[in-house]
């Protein structure tokens, strides 16, 4: 072996013994852990020194043929560990082994058997011990992905847990993947980040602060947006919370390969490791924290700085969650150095405290709950400007504020701005001038000068040299429209002859030509002596807007009167056609037929439209039964119904087939160039052979109701009629038994705007095979019943048939 080689197999051996020696370092330490708590158990109970409390665990250990390390874990189990990051005190009872490889599971389960095998788990007493193992080997990780691996390890592999994946939460309320064990590559690589608007476990997880279980048969109806695999393989999946303290940080999902029954032991010991995953899982990750505990990058001095660099108050609010995850106040994270509240206190001064001790004044009007519900949902709140009133120590503050909310990580980040009253006011008055045509003027009589708001000048067209805001009564008169010029000074005499108001309407003309139509209010302010006038003040709006409206409306009126009484005829002679036109026999078109027919117009008059049906003998015995929809509404579509149903029953009594009928009434509508397209069923019944033959074109299905099972017939060729030329349709025949009951019917019926078609089929189907009663008529009544407020907006036709 040459010389480089040499020195390489020695570094190597080098390494494997270093990595041996540091594994072995630390399995040490993990052990010397347990037995260190345990004794210091024996040494508070039995008042023994460290030495003593040594001796006897090595004695049980001996007495019971196990070793020590085992003998501490059992004794830890029967202590209570502090509420909190450790689990509750489970009991003790005989231990109950892990099912190894090859060993049955619950009846019924084994390594044949061809269904997922059912884990068992652990008795009470394995769980505190596993767990206090746990904790020791969680605290030696150095990465996320070893925090996984050991967790797995030392506390979840006993559970037959087959995979774990590990997320924190970032800012947005999206999850961001930092560790997994047992999870497929390709899967990480597409999971490195779910947003926060995705349904999963793990994302119902962070966002509910509580557990979730599923197993592979409920995936799909729970989460029918998800395509492809979960990030977590596994027949059943469950997903954590990771919780510090009141800090939701992120969540960690399990999966096992086989069906796993959690109890209320197991449910408690993942909890448990939970807690202490995410305590683990932030001190791996090395975030920078503020003393409020707040992790990246809100606890950053960069995103501090921003915050502080910002002229609008902001807080970080982390939300308060109830044990099973609902949130039920919010904690000040930190507050930005422009933070101050309504009654002066600073970001330093509400720092740590809870909102609703803070602000009661907020939680009595609701704005409280907003908050809650951004935490909740993940869901922004905007609000507006609102007046907000608090009683700190007694006195009672309040302030105009716009209150804005955001999710951010488990919590809110909320901002607000103050508006200051007398701005808002002067706003909002320049606004409403501007808004309304509307300037202010005063004159002043002693100095024969009008004072004017800056709107007076624009609603005059006067050039900008006037807008300095004074105006002399001659450039004002040279505005007015001549004709109108005469009445404006009447209006002025009487006002300074002592009438204390008057109200002119005028027309005035700018200089670019454009006349304008304005009103002007004016009222005297009256000096020290009787009759004396020291001023006149008002206001002149333009009004020409509504002077056009008025007029605008006063014919629109017309012609909607006029439109009314057209709409009403049309109206009449449409309902007059349609009942002309659908009618159902008086007598039976065959001895042993029952034939049923329903007819619902669309709620408003203008919708009236061209649904039809027909039932018609033909000479050699069979029945023409049709159902079709015209496109279009009103009178229109009543003629093309018209037009439609004659030329169907004249080519019937050819004897053609129903494809054929549908085909050469298709030909007819293209070669007159009707301006409608039109849908239908056509059927021809042979009571004697029992026998329905049936075409379609572009038409719902007929259903039949067999032994109280309704079905939809399946659909032959056929497109709709007067859209092309060489439309081919097809044929179907159906055989039918006694009893057999048909349905024939327009969309009218199952069609809704807010829903998709296939669901008022269905509705249609259960509605008619919950009826049970005999007889054609009372089945259409319970169908219209059931789906009719079918549709206000649209005509509907049912039609039923029956052979005896």
């Amino acid at each position: 072996m040459s010389e480089p080689q040499s020195e390489s197999a020695r570094l190597r051996a080098t390494i494997d013994r270093l990595r041996s020696e540091v594994e072995g370092q630390r399995r040490a330490m993990r052990t010397r852990a347990v037995i260190e708590q345990a004794k210091g158990i024996l040494i508070e109970r039995i008042a023994c020194t460290p030495d003593e409390a040594f001796s006897h665990l090595v004695q049980l250990s001996q007495d019971s043929n196990r070793k020590l390390v085992e003998i501490a874990a059992d004794l830890l189990g029967t202590a209570a560990p502090p509420d909190g990051d450790e689990p509750a005190s489970f009991p003790a009872p005989p231990s109950a082994p892990f099912p190894g490889p090859g060993e049955s599971g619950p009846a019924g389960d084994g390594p044949d058997s061809p269904r997922p095998r059912a884990v068992a788990a652990p008795a009470g007493g394995d769980f505190a011990a596993r767990y206090h193992v746990a904790a020791s080997a969680l605290a030696s990780a150095e990465s996320p992905d070893e925090l996984a691996a050991l967790l797995t390890e030392t506390a979840l592999a006993p559970l037959g847990v087959g995979a774990v994946a590990l997320t924190v939460l970032e800012p947005d309320g999206a999850l961001r993947l930092v560790a997994s064990h047992g999870v497929p590559s390709h899967q990480l690589s597409q999971w490195q980040r779910i947003p926060p608007n995705m349904s999963l476990p793990l994302t119902d997880s962070a966002r509910g602060g509580a557990t979730v279980w599923v197993r592979r048969s409920e995936f799909a109806s729970r989460y029918p947006d998800l395509k492809g695999e979960d990030l977590v393989p596994g027949d059943t999946v469950c997903a954590l919370p990771l919780r510090t303290g009141e800090q939701l940080i992120g969540a960690m999902k399990l999966g096992w390969p086989g069906t796993f029954r959690p109890d209320r032991p197991t449910e408690r010991y993942l909890s448990a490791l939970a807690r202490l995953c995410a305590a683990q899982l932030l001190r791996v990750l090395a975030p920078d924290e503020d003393e409020a505990g707040v992790p990246v990058p809100a606890g950053e001095p960069w995103f501090r700085a921003v915050l502080d660099a910002l002229l609008d108050p902001v807080l970080i609010l982390h939300a308060v969650r109830e044990p099973e995850g609902k949130v039920t106040d919010l904690r000040v994270a930190h507050a930005n150095a422009a933070t101050v509240d309504l009654a002066g206190r600073t970001g330093q001064d509400i720092t740590g405290r809870l909102l609703s001790e803070l602000y009661p004044g907020m939680v009595s009007s609701g704005t409280f709950q907003h908050l809650l519900d951004v935490a909740a949902s993940g869901l922004p709140y905007e609000g507006e400007a609102e007046q907000y009133v608090e009683i700190v120590g007694g006195a009672v503050h309040g302030s105009t504020m716009t209150l804005h909310a955001t999710p951010f990580l488990d919590g809110v980040l909320v901002s607000w701005r103050t508006h200051d009253e007398q701005e808002r006011r002067e706003q909002q008055l320049a606004q409403a001038q501007r808004l309304a045509g509307l300037g202010t003027w005063q004159w002043e009589v002693s100095t024969a000068r009008l004072d004017c708001s800056p709107e007076v000048f624009r609603l005059l067209g006067l050039p900008e040299r006037a807008a300095s805001g004074t105006l002399t009564p001659a450039e004002a008169e040279a505005a007015v429209a001549p004709a109108d010029r005469e009445a404006v000074r009447l209006l002025a005499e009487r006002l300074l002859a002592g009438h204390a108001s008057a109200t002119l309407e005028f027309r005035v003309v700018r200089p670019d030509g454009i006349a304008r139509t304005v009103r002007a209010i004016a009222e005297t302010v009256p000096g020290n002596r009787d009759g004396e006038v020291l001023a006149v003040r008002g206001v002149i709006q333009d009004i020409s807007a509504w002077r056009h409206t008025e007029k605008a409306l006063a014919d629109t009126r017309a012609r909607l009167a006029e439109q009314v009484r057209q709409t009403a005829v049309e109206h009449r002679a449409v309902r007059a056609l349609q009942h002309a036109l659908m009618d159902v026999p008086s007598s039976p078109p065959a001895p042993n037929l029952d034939v049923a027919a329903r007819y619902l117009p669309a709620e408003s008059e203008t919708r009236v439209g061209g649904d039809w049906y027909d039932v018609l003998t033909l000479p050699d015995g069979t029945v023409l039964i049709v159902v079709g929809d015209v496109s279009g509404h009103g009178l229109r579509a009543a003629a093309g119904m018209a037009q439609l149903r004659d030329a169907l029953r004249g080519l019937a009594f050819t004897g053609a087939e129903p494809d054929r009928l549908l085909q050469l009434l298709n030909e007819l509508l293209c070669h007159l160039g009707a301006d409608f397209i039109a849908t239908a069923v056509c059927g021809r019944l042979d009571p004697v052979r029992r026998t329905l033959t049936w075409a379609r074109a572009g038409h719902l299905p007929p259903l039949l109701v067999h032994d109280g099972v309704a079905r939809y017939l399946d659909p032959p060729v056929g497109p709709l009629l007067g859209a092309h030329p060489a439309a081919v349709y097809r044929s179907a025949v159906l055989a039918l038994e006694p009893d057999d009951l048909v349905l024939l019917f327009t969309d009218g019926l199952v069609e809704r705007r807010d829903e998709g078609l296939d669901r008022g089929l269905e509705r249609l189907l259960r509605a008619v095979e919950e009826y049970k009663v005999p007889g054609i008529p009372g089945c259409l009544d319970h169908v219209l019943r059931r789906l009719r407020a079918p549709n206000p907006q649209d005509d509907t036709c049912v039609i039923g048939i029956r052979l005896a």
